[in-house]
């Protein structure tokens, strides 16, 4: 049970991060994944030479190989989701809402990351579908082709590094601690090569936004290491569909404090969104 909380605490803690300090922080979206996975490796640094304690101890290579996927993965899917909130908060967050649908699909493809996959699964999968085409109607009514394949981009990427996370945790059984360290450095390693791919900003000149970006380091820190511990006991569907409150949260957030997001939330998102949330508590069921 204690997982479950574990997994609860990561996501709130995105769905703040997500809702709030990506749109808040100004710069691009690749310079806030940046920026704050380099404050949480920092402090993984500090904290662990604090107490001598070795986060690479007992890492085998294959481990540190699947942390290397896990890491391109999820800078991968930041760089879209990081990007398409600066967009739109409602609509990227929908899109992002996919994700745990796809993770059905990688076990049937991938042996290695086999999980029981129920009937029910399938159909919640193609009710998710209806939904990201109702959402992507809108996206692209409004001519902004950039939000659909940058939203689609992140769920794919969302679902392989949901798929990931549970593979180290469980099979091969990989400590917290050097997941969290890995992910953070593979992850701000090649944020900075998408960076450079599509030409974004990394400058930040604001103090103000410096402070942001350390208190979302520190909060993406605490994020990784719960998510790690939680991901040991909560299967990887489980883990997406309790996901789905860092993207309500984000959305609710988003719409608070920027109120130019509520505009957004067409009837097709709407629609779109419901059939999202439908086929994720249908894995649930």
């Amino acid at each position: 049970m204690i997982g479950y909380f574990e997994i609860l605490g990561a996501v709130a803690i995105w769905a703040f991060f997500n809702g709030v300090l990506v749109r808040g922080i100004k710069t691009s979206g690749v310079g806030v994944g940046i920026w704050t996975a380099l404050v949480g490796l920092v402090t993984f640094l500090i904290i662990f030479l604090f107490f001598g304690l070795d986060p690479l101890n007992g890492v085998t290579s294959k481990q540190a190989l699947y942390l290397l996927w896990l890491g391109i993965f999820a800078a991968l899917n930041n760089t879209c989701y990081y990007t398409a909130l600066k967009i739109s908060i409602p609509v990227a967050a929908l899109f992002h809402y996919l994700a745990p649908l796809i993770v059905i699909v990688w076990p049937l493809l991938f042996p290695i990351f086999y999980e029981p996959i129920e009937v029910s699964d399938i159909i919640a999968a193609m009710i998710g579908l209806a939904g990201f085409f109702f959402i992507a109607k809108s996206s692209l009514k409004t001519g902004n082709r950039t939000l659909f394949y940058l939203g689609a981009g992140s769920a794919i990427f969302y679902s392989l590094e949901i798929i990931l996370s549970g593979y180290v945790s469980n099979n091969l059984s990989t400590p917290a601690a050097a997941a969290t360290f890995f992910k953070f450095l593979f992850q701000a390693l090649t944020m900075v090569l998408m960076g450079w791919v599509f030409r974004e900003s990394l400058t930040v000149k604001n103090k103000l936004d410096w402070l942001k970006i350390t208190a979302g380091g520190l909060l993406l820190y605490f994020s990784f290491m719960l998510y790690f511990y939680g991901s040991v006991s909560v299967s990887s569907l489980e883990r997406g569909v309790l996901g789905y409150i860092d993207r309500i949260g984000a959305i609710v957030l988003g719409c608070w404090f920027f109120k130019e997001e509520r505009a957004k939330l067409t009837k097709e998102v709407w629609i779109g969104g419901a059939l999202i949330l439908g086929a994720g508590l249908l894995i649930l069921v």
